[in-house]
């Protein structure tokens, strides 16, 4: 197995050599960036849900009330049933149930939105990491936060109080509630049970709803990404037609006029590149192969063993697949470097970022755009640098696996 004969022949025959590796090239480079922008367009989409920590949030279509005063539900936020709240936290794949309540207080002279949350990395404990003035809400406290654009709009700091639904609760802290992203946004936060007493008591949510102090209307759902299809779907169906199921599913099919934008898809595109490319290395090693039928039997017949020639073939091959992928994974880190990042802007709908329209005061950009970088997946580039260097040695040994009957005979027939 001589190193130096390899390369005289690859550079004897420069156009096949350069076409060979540049099939390899193309099917790294196609696995690597296809699936890079996949990733990056699918976390894009998943970001309006997991800016509030969630992978998906759960609500229920209802009516308008009676009159719009005083403490009110949204229409997308209609008392969602115990029994569906419990049997959504028992789906397979769901890791936990933020629950949450979600209002407008309607006044003459003002408009101010109200989540109560529970606990959790989901709920109250999201607002802590966002906290500006002031300390966090603890689950026991009967206190707010308020939202730093609120605040800074009314006045209020830490330390004062506020009315909400005719009960004034002191304001522990400022939150810069912008970083959430706009789900699940509010003016005034506060604890679960509070938000719970609150509706119980307000005339207009009792105009449509049986609302205890114990239901809910918002859930904030942590679910196995894996399994998120399943539970989006044993979701819909516990809560019906009215069910409003917000996830990256939901944002992909508002915006499946995207190329690349579900890895799935990537993988596929970059499945079917590489499917090519091993067809084209192949038909190029068998080629290669035919036409040096005579060059191979003049090795045998200086002494050398098929063994040594079916090695040498394979390493001829083995630089093509090294030139190759080397160039695809450099091509495709320049790619993803000039690129930078993907730009998605998602018009978030009116169920996940509600405000009355009719507050000119009260109006909120629905839109989202999110700017995600471009990574080069390193398993995946590993898995085609591995691929390519395989396609080229297997393609290599299923050409030459079998020596001629005797090399003398195709010298003679020449």
């Amino acid at each position: 197995m001589s190193l130096s004969y390899a390369l005289h022949e690859l550079r004897f025959r420069r156009s096949r050599s350069v076409v060979t590796a540049a099939s390899i090239a193309v099917a790294v480079l196609a696995a690597v960036l296809l699936t890079a922008l996949a990733a990056a367009y699918a976390k894009a989409v998943r970001a309006p849900v997991e800016t509030v920590g969630a992978d998906m949030v759960v609500q229920l279509t209802g009516d308008v009330p009676p009159k719009l005063e005083g403490l009110v539900f949204p229409h997308p936020n209609a008392l969602l049933p115990a029994g569906a709240v419990a049997g959504i936290a028992k789906l397979d794949g769901v890791i936990s149930v933020t629950r949450g309540v979600y209002m407008w207080e309607l006044a003459p002279d003002h408009y101010e939105s109200i989540l109560g949350l529970e606990d959790g990395e989901t709920g109250l404990g999201s607002l802590g990491s966002r906290l500006t003035e002031g300390k966090a809400l603890k689950p026991a406290d009967r206190a707010v936060v308020l939202d730093s654009d609120f605040a800074s709009k009314n006045g209020i700091k830490a330390g004062a109080t506020i009315d909400v639904g005719g009960t004034v609760f002191p304001v522990v802290g400022i939150v810069d509630a912008a970083r959430g992203g706009k789900v699940a946004r509010a003016d005034v936060y506060m604890p679960l049970r509070p938000a719970q007493e609150l509706a119980a008591g307000a005339p207009m949510v009792q105009a449509l709803y049986p609302f205890r102090a114990d239901d809910v209307n918002l859930l904030l759902v942590k679910v196995d990404r894996q399994r998120l299809e399943d539970v989006v779907a044993g979701t819909t169906g516990l809560l019906g037609k009215k069910g409003i199921v917000s996830s990256e599913l939901s944002f992909r099919e508002a915006l499946s006029g995207v190329l690349f934008l579900s890895q799935r898809m990537g993988a596929i595109v970059a499945a079917v590149i590489g499917l090519f490319a091993l067809a084209f290395v192949f038909r190029a090693t068998a080629s290669t192969v035919q036409e040096r039928r005579r060059d191979l039997a003049v090795l045998q017949a200086i002494g050398w063993p098929w063994q040594r020639v079916r090695n040498q073939v394979l390493v001829e091959n083995a630089i093509l697949a090294l030139a190759g992928v080397t160039a695809g994974l450099v091509l495709a880190a320049a790619i993803a470097l000039a690129l930078g990042g993907v730009t998605v802007t998602i018009d978030l709908p009116w169920d996940l970022s509600a405000t009355p329209h009719f507050i000119p005061d009260a109006t909120l950009d629905r839109t989202q755009t999110v700017t995600v970088p471009v990574e080069i997946p390193w398993l995946t580039a590993v898995i085609a640098m591995a691929g390519g260097l395989a396609v080229a040695i297997v393609a290599a040994w299923a050409m030459a696996a079998r020596a001629p009957a005797h090399p003398w005979t195709l010298l003679r027939s020449e």
